[in-house]
């Protein structure tokens, strides 16, 4: 309610304030309408909490994704109760937090060292620490694209704002026809609203060649002034730019199992 009270009160000011943009109204209403804005809540580490309580994470067992699927129910009934007791909308959503997996795992390992410790993902002496994003398995986890596809569209019908579950290939190249194939199977068996398939690319800055996967050197040239490029969160970036929790998933992720 502060965050909306906020912003009505700059776009109150019309063109004499920072949201003049937003505040045009050439047809009648103003380009952005507050009465029509939803407040998100993100959700992340639910991997993790569930791994405290049961002791397992959800693709480890039934009734630890069970666990996960009721704190995310709940969680959206809470949301659906506030949003209607205050006039707004607020939905569930899946947060990309790049920065936000990284400096939550460290505030909690800072603050709660012995039960963060155990079930904070990545490398915590070389502190690439993270939680698991939203409510995604264990990017690490040994499970195919299909279930990992299947067990994370579960969520999907519970966070309206948008969710998707990312398909991790590596320098893999699967053909067209399996990568339709594998849509279709999405879209007829499983929950999943959208799926990201994420493909790893190295860029010379020397020769200028782009190859399919990381690699320490140029294919082309063999300089090893390169720069290797992948998906982040919601896009793809280089990874010079990611912080250190982020390396640490890459490094984890399950990547390149066929289809």
């Amino acid at each position: 309610m502060q965050k909306k009270a906020f912003l009505k009160q700059l776009m109150d000011m019309g063109n004499h304030g920072p949201l003049s943009m937003l505040s045009m109204n050439l047809d009648g209403d103003p380009y952005y309408k507050i009465d029509d804005s939803r407040f998100l809540v993100g959700v992340l580490g639910l991997n993790e909490m569930v791994q405290y309580h049961t002791g397992q994470e959800m693709h480890e067992s039934r009734e630890a994704l069970k666990f996960g699927l009721k704190i995310t129910a709940y969680m959206k009934k809470e949301c659906d109760r506030l949003a209607a007791e205050h006039g707004i909308k607020l939905p569930l959503e899946q947060t990309p937090a790049e920065s936000t997996a990284y400096r939550f795992a460290k505030l909690d390992l800072k603050e709660y060292p012995e039960q963060a410790g155990t079930v904070v993902k990545g490398n915590n002496d070389t502190n690439n620490v993270y939680s698991t994003n939203s409510t995604y398995l264990n990017v690490g986890a040994d499970v195919s694209p299909i279930e990992r596809v299947k067990i994370e569209g579960m969520f999907h019908p519970l966070i309206e704002a948008g969710a998707l579950t990312h398909i991790w290939l590596g320098e893999s190249k699967p053909t067209p026809e399996s990568v339709a194939a594998f849509v279709v199977k999405t879209f007829r068996n499983t929950q999943n609203t959208q799926i990201a398939f994420s493909p790893e690319f190295t860029s010379c800055l020397d020769c200028g060649q782009t190859s399919r996967g990381l690699t320490e050197t140029c294919s082309k040239c063999g300089s090893g002034n390169i720069e290797g490029i992948t998906r982040v969160t919601g896009f793809f970036s280089k990874i010079s730019g990611w912080n250190k929790g982020k390396i640490g998933e890459l490094r984890d992720r399950n990547k390149g199992q066929c289809f």
